[in-house]
């Protein structure tokens, strides 16, 4: 990590300390523990992990439109099309710190549930959902003027992303299926969580798939930025 995108980081981490992004989250994720800690032993295991794979993993798409849009009323975005940020560095920055945020959300959660997880699956599935989802959030916050118009408008955008991703619940789910969108990581989560059974290569390759999904949420995002930002 270079010295500037470090500066970036612990920018962004200090900026949605100060706009409550922390805070809000940490009440959404107590209610959820609970609900999880409470009822998670009579909750089917695909609902478990349906749940987790749409908002505690997704929570960067939810919180990076805010931000940007907090950003961009502030003129701060503005001050970075004059500076030497590039759309990378700036995309980076913002999805390491929300993908942290997503990853101690699931940890937590991932403590409380009945049975336990598959942790590496588990994790592998949030990091790759996490950086897509930013990526393509990046694209969609560019789009809208308002917070609340980002929150309803990009729900409608998301869902040919998401609604492919629910063949995921075939059982069996044939492997070629996995480069449907969000298929794969549906599908990892449902394995991690034990409600689909997978072989270690068939693991292997919706890992494979989701980290491609990944590279293209952050190709997608950087082209995006590089319309604001300039390329750099």
């Amino acid at each position: 990590m270079t010295a500037r995108l470090a500066t970036l980081v612990v920018h962004d981490a200090r900026l949605q300390f100060r706009y409550g992004v922390y805070a809000a989250y940490a009440v959404v994720v107590l209610f959820y523990g609970a609900v999880l800690y409470l009822g998670g032993a009579i909750l089917p295991r695909w609902l478990l992990a349906l749940t987790i794979a749409t908002d505690p993993s997704v929570v960067g798409f939810f919180f990076l439109g805010g931000l940007m849009l907090l950003e961009k009323a502030e003129a701060a975005r503005m001050a970075l099309a004059m500076a030497p940020v590039s759309a990378g560095e700036y995309l980076a920055a913002k999805t390491t710190t929300l993908t942290a945020v997503a990853l101690v959300a699931v940890v937590m959660l991932g403590l409380v549930i009945p049975g336990g997880v598959d942790w590496p699956v588990y994790l592998a599935a949030t990091v790759t959902v996490s950086v897509q989802f930013v990526g393509i959030g990046a694209l969609f916050a560019l789009r809208f003027k308002t917070v609340t118009g980002y929150l309803i408008g990009s729900a409608g955008l998301m869902l040919p992303v998401v609604l492919p991703g629910f063949v995921a619940f075939l059982d069996p789910m044939p492997v070629a299926l996995s480069v449907l969108p969000f298929a794969a990581t549906l599908r990892l989560f449902m394995v991690a969580l034990g409600a689909a059974a997978a072989e270690l290569w068939e693991i292997g390759v919706m890992l494979a798939v989701a980290v491609a999904y990944a590279a293209a949420g952050v190709w997608i995002g950087i082209r995006a930025l590089q319309k604001e930002l300039g390329v750099k």
